[in-house]
């Protein structure tokens, strides 16, 4: 039976306003960052013009104009380095990204290491054409704010014995017809028995029968699935327990295999 805490589906509203509240700290900057953050957001024009530049200009003003497009996303101050990334599939622009965990200047951006990680890794699996996301008709991804965001799966907390609210690092969109896929990836998870906890809670509300088979929901003509994966901080997912090994990935192929629903997805 479906868990008494999940109620419904309903469209994204102010469950993600992380963005909205970023805050930049050092006034004299500010007018760089901006000017920078503003460059990204037209990235697919400033391409497409010097895509049409090339041949045209001289070998080295292209060069050097491509230089300057491609260091445009670059920003540091106090010896603390953000990346402004054009990432064209997520739910806001651009997406700022830090190289060091601790940043004073900037707040509620992807500054873990774990999760700087994952997107890393992302942009490289999405440069591959047949990427899985290629196969749908409509996708979009969002980072999640721990602190900020309201997009939860609730779990039991034996310790604190109360229900406990398990906040993924990122949810996932993809539609294929009238099929939907909702996935939430944690890519800092940790293999002992609060991941575990935080997996049940997932389940009770998602996977039924002794198999934990994704459970389908109808919603406004839609059939959804939804489903979770994690990946751990550090190693890989071999000392993770054969039943729960469903819900690991190790890297992007393992990704793309876990994340396929037969009836969303089938080979050609």
């Amino acid at each position: 039976m479906l868990d008494s805490t999940f109620e419904k589906f309903k469209e994204l509203e102010n469950e993600i306003v992380h963005f909205k509240k970023v805050r930049f700290s050092d006034g004299e900057k500010y007018e760089e960052i901006k000017r920078k953050i503003e460059e990204v957001q037209h990235y697919p024009e400033r391409q497409k013009e010097l895509d049409k530049q090339y041949g045209k200009i001289p070998r080295k003003e292209f060069e050097r104009q491509m230089t300057l497009f491609e260091q445009a996303g670059n920003f540091e101050m106090k010896n603390q380095k953000i990346s402004i990334k054009y990432l064209a599939n997520h739910y806001y622009l651009p997406v700022l990204v830090s190289e060091t965990e601790k940043i004073d200047y900037l707040n509620h951006i992807i500054n873990v290491d774990s999760e700087v990680r994952f997107i890393e890794q992302l942009e490289e699996y999405l440069a591959n054409p047949d990427n899985i996301f290629s196969r749908f008709d409509w996708w979009m991804f969002s980072k999640l704010d721990q602190t900020l965001d309201e997009v939860l799966i609730p779990y039991y907390n034996p310790k604190e014995n109360n229900i406990a609210n398990f906040k993924p690092d990122f949810i996932f969109w993809a539609q294929k017809g009238e099929r939907y896929l909702i996935l939430f990836v944690d890519p800092k998870g940790t293999e002992h028995a609060d991941g575990y906890r935080k997996i049940d809670g997932y389940s009770r509300i998602f996977e039924m029968g002794e198999q934990k088979e994704s459970r389908d929901f109808s919603y406004n003509g839609f059939v959804i699935n939804v489903k979770l994966l994690l990946k751990p901080a550090k190693g890989g997912i071999a000392p993770v327990p054969e039943p729960q090994r469903r819900y690991w990935f190790d890297n992007f192929a393992d990704f793309e295999n876990k994340i396929k629903v037969p009836t969303l997805l089938r080979e050609n």
